[in-house]
């Protein structure tokens, strides 16, 4: 055969498996999409904490731990409250009703847009068993300059996705923020006492790893309409300017001491218990 034909017919595959993959993406991002209505059935805990490490990964600092929970607003709708902090400072507004507690607002999300990332064109194939399909998505160097920060911040991410083969929900997310899209400031809204107000950077910027994990909670009411993927583990590893003084979270900057420290840490651990039911978060 003609190294010619040999050519057209590897580039006719090659659009053929992206097409898969993006067609794959799409029935995962309605999947995702479609589970967020039924948060609604479910509550949950989720504890996190945050370390520093030095360039040969030892923790040279440790931070404050959160614990927040699943509260219900007036208007119907769902947010994470401060439960406690991890060196006994007082939650904010504790003892005061959801929509006050709310006010120190943290989502159980993900620092980029999820259905973003799964919009993606940039995607390829690159593995299949009875449970799952892995899939590769590349970077966008189209987007990652766009006006919108969701946009451009998904577009900047090289991920591998690993969706359910029954369900294509996507079990879990690893990969790197590879392009700047995700670089920026923010105003922190303080609500404790604080050192510094002027705009902070984020700490989810080119350089950061993540990984994120979940788990199917099967309905125990025997209504699998009901059954809900819940993000039962995070993990990002983040550059840390050795020279910055000052670390912001859940309404509070703390200060850092330690001078050596290369790499910020954060891990997010999420139980969560159907309404009525007595059994908590299964592993599988």
């Amino acid at each position: 055969m003609p190294r010619s034909w040999l050519l057209a017919l590897t580039l006719v595959a090659s659009h053929a498996a992206a097409q898969d993959a993006r067609e794959l993406l799409a029935k995962a991002a309605t999947a995702f999409e479609n589970n967020q209505q039924n948060e609604k059935h479910w509550n949950w805990r989720i504890v996190e904490t945050r370390h520093i490490e030095d360039r040969a990964g030892k923790t040279v600092e440790n931070f404050p731990s959160v614990t927040s929970e699943s509260v219900i607003r007036s208007n119907g709708r769902r947010c994470n409250a401060l439960t406690e902090w991890g060196d006994g400072l007082e939650p904010y507004m504790k003892g005061a009703d959801p929509d006050q507690r709310c006010q120190a607002f943290n989502a159980l999300g993900t620092p980029f847009q999820v259905n973003l990332l799964l919009a993606s064109t940039q995607a390829k194939i690159v593995g299949r068993t009875p449970a799952a399909v892995r899939v590769a998505i590349q970077p966008d160097s189209s987007k990652t300059k766009a006006q919108s920060f969701d946009l451009r911040c998904a577009a900047s991410l090289k991920a591998t996705v690993e969706l359910d083969a029954l369900t294509y929900f996507p079990m879990s997310i690893e990969g790197e923020v590879a392009a700047s899209g995700c670089d920026g400031s923010f105003q922190p809204v303080i609500h404790y006492s604080s050192y510094d107000r002027r705009p902070m950077i984020s700490q989810f910027k080119k350089g950061a790893t993540f990984r994120i994990v979940y788990h199917r909670q099967d309905d125990k009411f025997g209504n699998p309409a009901n059954s809900y993927w819940i993000s039962t583990e995070q993990h990002y590893v983040q550059p840390w300017n050795s020279e910055s003084r000052l670390l912001f979270y859940w309404g509070r900057q703390v200060a850092v001491r330690n001078t050596t420290g290369r790499r910020m840490v954060k891990d997010v651990k999420t139980t969560a218990q159907e309404f009525g039911a007595g059994s908590s978060l299964i592993f599988k």
